[in-house]
């Protein structure tokens, strides 16, 4: 079987059987756009991609796979993966950085993580958008994560703080989740 038809359980299954194919198949092209946006979006491009991904190879793989392991199957693999190795690189950039100021870093932080998740499903995104039955929260993500607006911009203009920008936000991206089907959870 060609391994662009493998499901994601398929794939989590070879990755934890150690199949050199799948696991060179998942890292290294299946990933390629979630290491690119690392590299540009975290790094500022100022890492070599190799490295990025040997050092998420050895999270995954430590202690016999078990950060693949908790992996339940509630979202995709590629959108769960995104979220993982986020974290995981901004607390490897927070370690190396020490005169960031904290707050800057959390609002890069929130971005970055509001927009992986939509890495792999942005048109079920604007399907589910569609049928959210609350129009402002459907507008701010529209906003926030799929055109980019400045978040100062689209409070001021929703007349708005910011704060209360970001928790619309955090609960417009929970209604999103119930309209898609999905557990109620946050991931910000």
């Amino acid at each position: 079987m060609d391994l662009e038809q493998y499901t994601d359980k398929q794939i989590v299954d070879g990755i934890l059987a150690n199949n050199k194919v799948v696991i060179e198949y998942f890292f290294l092209k299946k990933c390629s756009a979630l290491f690119i946006y690392i590299l540009q979006n975290i790094f500022d491009g100022n890492i070599d991609k190799k490295e990025l991904i040997s050092e998420l190879y050895l999270y995954m793989a430590d202690q016999d796979w078990y950060k693949v392991r908790q992996f339940d199957y509630r979202s995709k693999l590629m959108t769960w993966t995104s979220v993982v190795a986020v974290r995981f690189f901004q607390k490897k950039k927070r370690e190396l950085i020490e005169n960031k100021s904290s707050e800057t870093l959390n609002k890069e932080m929130d971005k970055i993580a509001n927009v992986t998740m939509f890495i792999d499903c942005k048109m079920d995104v604007c399907n589910a958008l569609k049928k959210m039955p609350n129009e402002r929260y459907r507008k701010v993500i529209e906003a926030l994560d799929l055109k980019e607006v400045h978040p100062e911009s689209l409070a001021e203009e929703m007349k708005i703080t910011v704060d209360n920008l970001y928790n619309i936000h955090r609960r417009a991206l929970m209604q999103l989740k119930n309209v898609m089907g999905r557990k109620e959870e946050y991931y910000g």
